[in-house]
């Protein structure tokens, strides 16, 4: 049963949270109610609205009328420097590499739990090759233990080719394009080059970096290349970390904290009932959790500096049938806090241990229940490492069960009380981002200023600092001008970035966290109209098309191609165009917590766990970002955040009876008008925009006002006028 919450209300809203068994969505949320009453309403996402102002929670924000600099980001994303040049580096892994007898040595972007996203202490990847993108996988190898000769790759994706092109030292660095023709895919090359090296075959690895996946791919390769090269991980020893040395970061010991029901929404003790639920439909006696977001979901507790932009923290979890242990450094629960310790002592049958007795542990797992054999729940092989599979003792091999995540498949679906603070977040940030977009058109029209990509980053995260229960962004601001905006990931730095060009496109793609939840948001957009070209207008409103086209998708339940149809829907008005994106189209969004959370994908290469049946479902939120770009020229993306939801009646039934699913639209920012070529859309989309920027202006217009900002309120309504 959901917990009730009945403290203060948060920036006017009603705080008072039902079970969401008893109570309907419309509800609990009396102050959101859909404004759409047109004919085409049946193809269109519900919009919501507040009723109220909440003038006071924003009173503090500052309009300045003139450009004054604003803060740099507090965020420390790039290991320092090092003492040793590229060329050094690689010698001296490969010292280490003749003296372990490996000819190939990956290095993984993740870390231990499979982060996307990594601390400073787990950069191995970046400080190896220089790249900093997210994704991505670097190879050395050793063909002559003499001489240290040998070659070194870099394998990523699309978002990412033209960065690391930028970023790699091509003298010594090959980048190996993933998915692109004529590349082979990283297992493969890494399979090619031990084959044939003639000082050894051995491929290695640090095994707690690389999923059970991996470590089975090429255990498999190794008979299908009837033994000719071998697989070898090396334990309890990284090659990196030796190279690094001291000049490697510490992870942080900053405490961790409770996240309120207010926020949450439910109890540990009750997501703990619904997991043992799951886990008796498996006969299992264990769970181990190795995810960091899973662990923070699990036990409502959040921290701010393990891992930039994601609130998680350092730990391991094993649950039992009935009781749950937490691995964490126990530094970051000691510190004094009385209510933290009064919530631990909430949970039901909770024990504590130091993180680096995981491993220990798992080695002496005995079932604590009256079941006399002991059955383990392993997330799936992309999860799982290959380091905590071979962990277990190996009589234990028949009674490991590898499953899909339990945790991410309750996580994703947003509760009530989620949900309900999810419109609060996007509420939030889209009138953050309405003050920014009005901000820099004044700054770069009227004042003809100069605003370089890294001042205007600095600029949205300080205005998002004066709006309550700001966390930190979700992710590094791609604030993008012109031909830098064709890279996908490009983020700017206070020592590398360019000056805007209002004659050029700019692109902004930025998320914030808070305690209500995580946003993550594009817009694209032309200031003025000198550089405005019909060809600019083109491939905006095709991506807008797409974008639309998700949006107002209806499909049914229980479909196993759903993600796979919608990224189809996002990229076929530029396929019709011979057009396309080299990106995924949509991710799940998490509630205060990782900005991509699986496993639901809207993706051209759904597969896993994106694809299997029945993960759109309502609650669920995930966002919409198709784009086009141009390398050396431009990037269009457009980007909102959506939640599943069931249609009614009028929408109709499926063959099977049930209702349609659709979306409800929860960002509210304007698009840009400028570059929308209305000879590309339909009555349909037409109508869509101007209810929607209807929608945005009857929201926010008057609180513009009452806040006093009245050069956003002008652009709002310019920018929401009729098409």
């Amino acid at each position: 049963m959901t917990h009730i919450s009945e403290k203060e209300p948060l920036l006017g809203y009603p705080r008072k949270i039902a079970d969401e068994n008893e109570i309907s969505t419309h509800q609990l949320c009396p102050s959101f109610k859909s404004i759409l009453s047109f004919p085409f309403q049946s193809c269109l996402p519900s919009f919501t609205r507040s009723e109220k102002s909440h003038t006071e929670d924003y009173e503090c924000i500052d309009y300045d009328e003139d450009y004054e600099p604003v803060p740099d980001l507090p965020y420390n994303l790039t290991i320092a420097k090092s003492k040793l040049s590229t060329q050094e580096k690689l010698t001296e892994i490969r010292k280490l590499m003749r003296d372990h007898h490996i000819g190939v040595y990956i290095i993984p972007s993740e870390d231990e739990h499979q982060s996307e996203y990594t601390a400073l202490a787990d950069k191995r990847r970046e400080f190896i090759s220089g790249f900093t993108g997210s994704a991505g996988i670097a190879i050395v190898t050793l063909t002559n233990g003499a001489t240290l000769e040998g070659k070194a790759a870099l394998s990523t994706d699309g978002r990412y080719f033209l960065q690391a092109e930028k970023q790699l030292d091509l003298n010594y660095w090959r980048l190996l394009k993933q998915g692109a023709a004529g590349y082979p895919s990283w297992p493969k090359y890494c399979i090619q080059q031990a084959v044939h090296n003639d000082f050894s075959n051995v491929i290695s690895c640090d095994p707690r970096l690389i999923s059970l996946s991996l470590g089975d791919y090429f255990n498999n390769a190794r008979l299908t290349y009837t033994n000719k090269f071998k697989f070898q991980p090396l334990i309890d020893i990284n090659l990196v970390d030796q190279v690094w040395g001291d000049e490697k970061p510490s992870r942080s010991l900053e405490p961790v904290y409770q996240l309120d029901l207010k926020f949450s929404g439910e109890h540990t003790n009750d997501k703990l009932h619904r997991i043992r639920v799951r886990m008796r439909e498996h006969d299992a006696t264990h769970y181990v959790v190795n995810e960091l977001d899973s662990i923070a979901w699990l036990l409502n507790l959040r921290a701010d500096s393990d891992i930039p932009f994601n609130p998680v923290f350092f730990a391991y979890a094993i649950i039992t049938l009935d009781s749950v242990v937490l691995y964490i450094n126990k530094v970051k629960i000691d510190n004094g806090n009385e209510e933290l310790h009064k919530y631990l002592q909430t949970i039901n049958n909770l024990s504590i241990r130091d993180y680096s007795q995981f491993y220990e542990d798992i080695g002496k797992l005995k079932s604590t229940v009256d079941e006399p054999d002991l059955a383990v729940i392993l997330p799936e092989k992309s999860s799982t490492t290959y380091a905590l599979f071979q962990a277990f003792p190996e009589s234990y091999s028949k009674r490991i069960i590898i499953h899909e995540s339990i945790i991410a498949n309750l996580k994703i679906y947003k509760n009530s009380t989620e949900s309900f603070n999810a419109k609060i977040a996007q509420y939030k940030d889209s009138l953050a981002f309405i003050i920014f977009s009005s901000w820099l058109e004044h700054q770069l029209i009227n004042k003809k200023a100069s605003i370089s990509e890294y001042d205007a980053a600095c600029k949205i995260y300080s205005i998002r600092t004066k709006l309550p229960n700001f966390k930190g962004l979700s992710y590094e601001t791609i604030s993008s001008t012109g031909a830098n905006a064709a890279i996908i990931h490009y983020a700017p730095t206070k020592e590398e970035n360019d000056i805007i060009d209002p004659a050029k496109i700019y692109l902004i793609d930025s998320g914030a966290q808070f305690l209500e939840g995580t946003t993550d948001i594009t817009r694209s957009y032309k200031f003025g109209h000198e550089g405005l070209t019909k060809e600019y207008q083109k491939f905006y409103t095709l991506v807008l098309k797409g974008h639309l086209a998700v949006a107002m998708a209806k499909f049914p339940p229980h479909s196993s191609s759903t993600g796979t149809v919608l990224d189809g829907y996002s990229r076929q008005p530029l396929w019709n165009e011979g057009l396309d994106f080299n990106h995924g189209t949509g991710h799940g969004v998490g509630s205060f917590g990782n900005v991509h959370e699986g496993p639901l994908y809207i993706s051209t290469t759904s597969s896993g766990p994106s694809s299997k049946a029945d993960l759109y479902r309502p609650g669920a939120i995930l966002t919409d970002e198709p784009g086009y770009y141009v390398d050396g020229k431009l990037g269009i993306r457009i980007e909102s955040e959506l939640e599943v939801i069931e249609c009614d009646d009028s929408v109709g039934k499926t063959r099977n009876g049930d209702n349609f699913l659709g979306f409800e639209y929860l960002t509210k920012i304007p698009f840009c008008r400028k570059l929308i070529d209305c000879d590309y859309l339909t009555l349909i989309e037409l109508t869509w925009i101007n209810e929607y920027h209807k929608s945005i202006r009857a929201e926010f217009a008057n609180k513009l006002l009452q806040m006093g900002d009245r050069r956003a309120y002008n652009w709002l309504i310019k920018e929401t006028e009729p098409l």
